[in-house]
Parts: structure tokens; C-alpha cells; sequence
């Protein structure tokens, strides 16, 4: 029996996602499977000459997100297929990220090669444990940020995925119960999985479904050989 097993009485079957995580990715699934066909294609029109409305965010280099998480006992495979039970810990946070412009010579690789905008970014979180405790973070990374999606005149959508370093003031009381072996680290791995969400005609302000996720890998960071968390939050980003 594993230790998180062990800390609360036995293995519990794993819980579903808040009900407004799963609408979003419900309502992204379908517009991915069921996009409407629009007048360019109608007529012949190649669709990745036609304007797309994420299009306007290239005059947009920063943005800002407030967003609030909960912390998931299950692991990142899990977490990825909408498998949840809660830690009890909430994790409040605010994001700033710089865009390259694809105009310089770095944006520009990642634009032509990958169809991708890259970003970095800093998060700065709080996070209230079930024991009361307040324990700060901080990561920084860089990110892929692909938002030129085909459905975007139905909903002006991104998608990104980000890498960098996580700190922690303390360890995580989440962090502590689910390590299976080894020990775990003030400094770890940090991984960001997001999606975007806005109406074509405001394609600035975003709703934000993400999933962040501390880990040692595999023990690269100290002993943390199985050891990290992951908070499954939702926000809202400003693009300026």
C-alpha cells in the first residue's frame, strides 16, 4: 500500500473534474470535431490564407492571468484524462508572458517551423494548504503557444505547452503524502499544459483551462525520483 493509500485509509476510486472543466473541454472537443463550414471555404478560398481572429493577439507581445487551481492526488497521466480527486489544496495564481514576435529572427524559426509563437513567462502562486498553512511559488518558463486553429471564427482558441523550473516556500503537504519513492525538493521540474478560449470578437480576453505540474524527473532534482503534484485551474487572461 502506498503511502498516499496509507495517509487516507485505503485507495479511494478516482474522482471526476469540477463540472466547468469538463464543459470547456466538452465544448472544445466539439468545435475541434464539428466546425462549421465559412464562407472562404465555401468558395475555394485557401483556408490559411483567410484572416483568423487570433490573429489580431501578434499585435498583442504581453499578457496577464489571474487564475484559481485545485490540487489533483492523481498523477499527470491521470490528470490529462480528466481524472480527479481532490488534495484538498487550492492554488491561486497570477501569470504574466512576453511573445516573441515572429518579425525577429528567433520568433520567426518557431513560426515558420512549427506554426508556433514563442513565449516566456513567470507565475507567481499561492498555495492554500488543507492544514491552513500558506506556502508561496514561483516558476518561470518558456512555452509553444499555437493559435492559428482552423475553428477559431466558432471559438478563438490556443493551445500551449510550457517548460521551466518550479520553487516552493515549503513542500506541498500534497507533494508529501503522494511521494512514492525517493524524497521530493523545494526545486523541481515545472510543466504547463493549457487551452485558450474567447469569442472571435474579442479574441484579447481568454477563459483558461491549465494544468501544471511539479515533478523531480525521475530524480534529477535531489532524490525526487517520484515525487511532485498537479493543479488543475481555470482563469482569465488579458492580452495587451
Amino acid at each position: 500500500m502506498t503511502r498516499l493509500q496509507t495517509a487516507r485509509g485505503g485507495s479511494r476510486g478516482p474522482g471526476r473534474p469540477p463540472p466547468a472543466i469538463r464543459l470547456l473541454f466538452v465544448c472544445a472537443a466539439y468545435a475541434a470535431l464539428f466546425p462549421p463550414v465559412s464562407p472562404a471555404q465555401e468558395s475555394g478560398l485557401d483556408p490559411a490564407a483567410r484572416a483568423n481572429p487570433n490573429d489580431r493577439l501578434d499585435a498583442t507581445a504581453w499578457s496577464i492571468m489571474a487564475s484559481k487551481g485545485w490540487s489533483n492526488y492523481q498523477t499527470l497521466g491521470r490528470t490529462v484524462r480528466f481524472i480527479f480527486d481532490y488534495a484538498g489544496e487550492d492554488v491561486y495564481a497570477l501569470d504574466v508572458a512576453y511573445t516573441i514576435s515572429p518579425e525577429t529572427g528567433f520568433g520567426g524559426f518557431f513560426d515558420r517551423h512549427l506554426a508556433a509563437r514563442f513565449q516566456v513567462a513567470g507565475k507567481l502562486s499561492a498555495r492554500a494548504q488543507e492544514s491552513r498553512d500558506w506556502i508561496p511559488e514561483f516558476s518561470a518558463y518558456f512555452a509553444l503557444r499555437w493559435r492559428r486553429l482552423p475553428w477559431n471564427h466558432v471559438v478563438a482558441t490556443s493551445l500551449a505547452i510550457g517548460e521551466g523550473l518550479s520553487i516552493v516556500g515549503a513542500i506541498p503537504e500534497v507533494e508529501i503524502l503522494t511521494t512514492e519513492r525517493g524524497g521530493t525538493n523545494n526545486l523541481l521540474n515545472y510543466l504547463m499544459l493549457e487551452a485558450t478560449f474567447a469569442l472571435p470578437s474579442q479574441p484579447r480576453v481568454q477563459l483558461v483551462s491549465r494544468i501544471d505540474h511539479r515533478s523531480g524527473m525521475f530524480g534529477v532534482f535531489n532524490d525526487a525520483v517520484e515525487s511532485g503534484s498537479n493543479t488543475v485551474a481555470l482563469g482569465i487572461r488579458v492580452n495587451w
